[in-house]
């Protein structure tokens, strides 16, 4: 109260030598402090002669400094600044504008900036008002609306394109099968060769599978199956690629978890895709692990939980390799993202999608040692419902 009585001075004795003056009859220091936008009013000279507590916070106005000195002097570079000065030197009022209340400010705040001529009892002007409002949260999501709608539209061209790609790219990877067959191969080098097309195509494949997969969120198909003969199927399939980059695959199993009503093949899909990620991760002579374990509240031997408490399991992969560095921790889940050369940046953002359609969770928790560990978290349902 001590400083907004020691501006109100300042603001009386700044408007006295104002004629004819802006009078604290039009606008009181209580109304204009109770409110929550942002409000300057200065004279038909540009000179500022009131603002309440909300424009202080927002422009970082200092009472000693601000009062009785020009606008263009004392606020700072910015929409409200801009607004202002042009309001009381065209005399017509701005009906909505948008920017930051302080350009270059950093983390900076957006505001929606409105100004109003004043005019005295015989209609001439004496000043102008500028009222603003904090939207830096209507921004911000604005701008998450214009890149979810771009990534959309990326997401209906990658579509579209991957249909193209699929049908040839078919026919070359049976061409070479035919050829490599058919024709005797007299030298290592034909046979590397060969070799070096199939992994190509293998790799495009993926890749235009994982864009159709990211454009098209699959549907769920529910079937009741044990977890550990996903966690075997996916071994299996992984097992050639870890004994090239001699990484050991080790299975760890909880023999009490119940069998889970789940999509056995996307499950699948997130589980190798995971396990991928972590023999590509892991140094030769490491080790992989894949385990289940019962997530809070989960079924152990059957035995469902209370109603209130949902059960739940959880497949775990671990890796011994360098780890996800902490910058990455939060983007490493969204689409084209990817830390690795020959990486799409869609296997982690579509396994996402299928954990999340499950009605499920995927995340990565922090190893207190190296490497990096994930888990996809399945809701258990009882086979049936």
């Amino acid at each position: 109260m001590v400083r907004g009585e020691a501006r109100a001075r300042t603001a009386r004795t700044v408007m006295n030598r104002t004629a004819p003056s802006i009078g604290r009859s039009r606008i009181g220091r209580e109304v204009i402090d109770s409110l929550s936008i942002g409000v300057v009013v200065a004279d038909r000279r540009g000179i500022i002669v009131e603002w309440n507590d909300a424009a202080s916070r927002l422009l970082k106005l200092d009472d000693a400094r601000s009062a009785g000195r020009p606008a263009a002097d004392v606020l700072p570079d910015g929409v409200v600044r801009a607004v202002l000065l042009e309001t009381s030197a065209d005399g017509r009022g701005v009906a909505e504008r948008i920017g930051p209340a302080v350009e270059g400010d950093s983390p900076g705040v957006m505001v929606r900036c409105r100004s109003t001529v004043l005019r005295g009892e015989g209609g001439g002007r004496i000043g102008a008002a500028c009222h603003f409002e904090d939207v830096s949260d209507i921004a911000r999501l604005e701008r998450e609306v214009e890149n979810l709608d771009r990534l959309a539209m990326m997401g209906r061209f990658a579509s579209s394109v991957a249909h193209e790609i699929r049908n040839p790219l078919m026919g070359i990877y049976a061409g070479v099968q035919y050829l490599e067959k058919t024709l005797d191969l007299e030298t290592n080098e034909q046979e590397t060769t060969f070799r070096i097309i199939r992994d190509e195509v293998d790799r495009l494949n993926r890749l235009v599978t994982d864009l159709l997969g990211a454009a098209r969120p699959p549907e769920i198909e529910y079937a009741v199956v044990d977890p550990k003969e996903i966690c075997a199927k996916v071994v299996a399939l992984a097992r050639r690629e870890a004994d090239e980059a001699k990484v050991n695959l080790s299975l760890q199993c909880d023999p009490t978890l119940p069998p889970i009503s789940i999509d056995p093949d996307l499950a699948c899909q997130v589980l190798l895709n995971l396990a991928r990620n972590a023999v590509q991760a892991s140094p030769g002579g490491g080790e992989v692990r894949i385990a289940t374990r019962p997530s809070a509240a989960s079924p152990r031997s059957g035995i469902l939980p209370a109603a209130e408490k949902p059960a739940a399991m959880e497949f775990v992969v671990t890796d011994e390799g360098p780890g996800v560095p902490e910058e990455d921790g939060e983007t490493i889940f969204r689409p084209f993202h990817s830390t690795k050369k020959k990486g799409t940046g869609l296997g982690l953002y579509i396994s996402f999608q299928i954990v999340e359609r499950h009605g499920g969770a995927l995340w990565l928790e922090r190893n207190t040692s190296k490497g990096a560990t994930f888990v996809a978290r399945f809701p258990y349902t009882p086979p049936g419902k």
